[in-house]
């Protein structure tokens, strides 16, 4: 697991450390730097001129990940050598699903692993085995129970889609533009525990968008067991990054981590939120 990670000049991060436990959610408004935390957890070869703070490549980017059994891995970008990485690295998966490719046809086969933009979802639910299947579709039923079954369709010689059968009129199947953004989003969520290999660290970018709120706490609740594990998968390290006071109604304190900028230079700050304080759970994470 990954401790904590420390950032020097990459973006808006100019001097920040963030502490991470099994399940982090970074809280702020749209631009209080939640998404480059996200990007910056990732292995990355070169940083884009963009990375670097003020866009000023003459002051280096420094990333270093502290991991729970107290070892260290620091690059530098420019990167002149890689140092201990391919000793001790980590496999990050970042998510910021999209409706359009949700809905999108998928490559005819199957894939082991959902990409960042959920556009391989049928091909995700093709790999399943008969077994997760199941367990997939009756979690899905359950959360919206007009939904009856899954099932996939060919669509031309190289492509699937995925279909979702009535409850009530077993032939009547709607295809992914008739049915509900929460249908497509909640089977995404449901397939990741599936995923061959899983990763290390998950990261979610806005993980309520399209959801209502009362599915928060079952997505809330499917995201923590990653974290746990289970005799067939190791634990998964979980990162999100929201806009939801909703969502924070099923959040510990000590898993918050609080971001804004900085008034005198626009630099990111993190702070976790005060153990005998419960105001940030109504904060507004959008400008006023």
């Amino acid at each position: 697991m990954i401790r904590s990670v420390r950032f020097e000049n990459f973006r808006a991060l100019r001097e920040v450390e963030v502490c991470l436990t099994p399940m982090t959610v970074l809280v702020g408004p749209s631009g209080s730097g939640k998404s480059s935390l996200l990007e910056g957890l990732q292995y990355r070869m070169a940083c884009e001129h963009s990375d670097y703070w003020r866009m000023d490549n003459t002051q280096p980017v420094s990333l270093q990940w502290t991991f729970s059994d107290g070892n260290q891995v620091r690059l530098a970008f420019p990167l002149v050598e890689l140092d201990s990485w391919s000793a001790h690295g980590h496999a990050v998966q970042g998510l910021t699903l999209e409706m359009g490719a949700l809905r999108s046809d998928s490559a005819l086969g199957r894939s082991s692993v959902l990409n960042a933009n959920g556009d391989n979802l049928a091909s995700v639910f093709s790999s399943l085995n008969p077994a997760q299947r199941e367990l997939v579709v009756g979690q899905l039923c359950r959360l919206v129970p007009h939904i009856g079954d899954v099932g996939l369709h060919q669509t031309g010689p190289r492509s699937q889609q995925l279909r979702f059968r009535d409850r009530w009129q077993p032939n009547l199947w709607f295809t992914p533009w008739q049915v509900a953004d929460s249908v497509l989003i909640l089977l995404a969520f449901l397939v990741l525990p599936h995923q061959t290999p899983m990763p290390d660290v998950l990261t979610i970018d806005e993980p309520e968008r399209g959801l209502p709120p009362r599915m928060l706490g079952e997505v809330a609740g499917l995201l923590r067991r990653l974290t746990v594990g289970t005799p067939q998968a190791s634990p998964v390290q979980v990162i999100i990054a929201t806009h939801s006071y909703e969502l924070l109604e099923y959040i510990q304190p000590e898993e918050v981590r609080l971001l804004s900028r900085s008034t005198e230079d626009g630099s990111v700050r993190v702070n976790a939120p005060l153990h005998d304080s419960q105001d940030w759970r109504g904060r507004p994470t959008e400008p006023s």
